[in-house]
């Protein structure tokens, strides 16, 4: 396995397990309020990592063809995730402002995106 794999695996488990440790979903954890600021930090921290810094050296066509691929599919994803729970609070009556937010965002900043890439190529 390559170098770069072993960081991205390290790297994602490791986002998953904070994330876990934070939502805390089986009451496991007996957390004080510090200890979720921790992890809430290290989940930022981690999440930013991973999805801005991590990776992004292209050296020929075809990483360029894998990361625009992997780029279209986090989008997909997102975008199904955010909109189910949108769907999901609509139904039980109880709108988070910020899964409207991240929806309006990241569909305006695709469109917005591509616009000036056809503009300004």
């Amino acid at each position: 396995m390559e170098n770069t794999s072993k960081k991205e695996i390290i790297v994602s488990v490791l986002l998953v397990v904070f994330v876990l440790a934070l939502l805390n979903p089986f009451d496991i954890l007996m957390s004080s309020m510090l200890h979720m600021l921790v992890l809430g930090i290290l989940v930022a921290i981690v999440g930013i990592f991973t999805g801005l810094i991590l990776n992004e050296k292209v050296s020929d066509e075809r990483e360029r063809d894998h990361k625009d691929r992997a780029g279209r599919i986090g989008y997909t994803a997102g975008i199904l995730v955010v909109t189910t729970g949108v769907v999901f609070q609509t139904l039980k009556e109880m709108n988070d402002p910020w899964l409207l937010i991240v929806l309006v965002v990241m569909v305006l900043s695709k469109i917005i995106s591509r616009i000036l890439l056809r503009k300004y190529r």
